[in-house]
């Protein structure tokens, strides 16, 4: 670090705008060739960092961000800075709302002409892919959403990919058989593309949110049998019915229903008083599974954190005589 920490006066005064860039939900660009002698003065003496090329930040404010709100806020930065920019993957995909699995979430990808070299930023990651089609959302472009979930699919995790084949056609009513065929005419020869066409055989719209499909991913590759998602048990007296994350029907036609946690499971940020709310939910449920086991199904409960050891997860799920298959086989 600088022994000289004092700062001039045009440096101060930049120090506050990027404040007010911050207060205002953003990250601060060096539009002026004089903003940017002074931020990268302001970044000697370790006061902002740089995390694109003109764009900077508090490192306390970037340090703050949650993960969702850092990719947004640089790929909007870079957006600023290179209009031409065209965003794709898991970035892609967040703006577009298609999913967003935090272990792809890293950093801000951008493709990037063959032709081209760029200083290396630790929150930006190139990619050089032949980008097809591409959309206008707002200020940014972006992969067209088939390739955006394609991509992700053919390069990814079986457990993160399946979150986003599903919420393409959650968000977007995208069958299964359209995105195989888009596959077919635009993707033929990429690397991963058999993959993804592995991927897209486990494709529902019924998967509610991310974490559900992740959790559908790691039952699949523990060999637990594919559940019923969104599964409807008739209360008596046809009085409404009961809902399930998932479902198995067993042979005597009960169901093993299972819930997957979150803390939303049993938090309302609407109300005053969200513990009486959380402990107020949680008897509801407790009172649904009791009226469930009387009449003859099984429910089970369990967190995204419980599947992160596949082999684990899969001993659990067994232990409870769910039907099984053969594992899958992630490549």
């Amino acid at each position: 670090m600088s022994h000289d920490i004092r700062c001039s006066k045009p440096q101060t005064e930049l120090f506050f705008r990027l404040f007010e860039a911050h207060h205002g939900g953003h990250l601060f660009v060096a539009a002026k060739k004089w903003d940017e002698r002074c931020a990268y003065a302001l970044m000697q003496k370790e006061m902002i960092i740089r995390l694109y090329n003109h764009v900077y930040a508090d490192p306390a404010y970037w340090n703050d961000l949650g993960v969702e709100d850092r990719i947004f806020q640089l790929a909007s930065a870079i957006a600023v800075v290179e209009p031409d920019a065209v965003f794709c993957g898991a970035t892609a995909a967040l703006l577009y709302g298609i999913g967003s699995a935090y272990s792809l979430l890293d950093k801000v990808q951008v493709l990037l002409p063959r032709s081209t070299r760029r200083d290396i930023y630790e929150f930006v990651e190139y990619r050089r892919w032949r980008p097809g089609d591409v959309w206008q959302l707002g200020p940014f472009t972006l992969t067209d959403p088939y390739r955006t979930v394609v991509d992700i699919a053919r390069t990814s995790a079986f457990r993160y990919a399946l979150g986003y084949v599903d919420g393409l056609a959650r968000e977007y009513g995208v069958e299964r058989e359209e995105l195989r065929a888009y596959a077919q005419a635009n993707c033929r020869g990429l690397h991963g593309i058999a993959r993804a066409f592995d991927v897209f055989e486990h494709m529902d719209r019924r998967s509610d949110n991310g974490g559900e499909s992740e959790a559908r991913a790691a039952m699949i590759l523990a060999g637990v049998a594919a559940p019923e998602l969104q599964v409807e048990i008739t209360r008596p007296g046809n009085a409404g019915y009961y809902l399930a994350d998932y479902g198995w029907q067993m042979p005597n036609g009960s169901w093993m229903l299972a819930e997957l946690h979150g803390l939303g499971k049993f938090e309302d940020d609407a109300q005053n008083d969200p513990e009486h709310t959380a402990a107020k939910t949680y008897r509801a449920a407790l009172v649904r599974d009791a009226n469930l086991r009387a009449m003859g199904h099984n429910v089970i409960h369990f967190r995204l954190s419980d599947t992160y050891d596949i082999k684990a997860f899969g001993s659990m799920m067994r232990g409870y005589g769910i039907p099984t298959t053969k594992p899958y086989a992630d490549s």
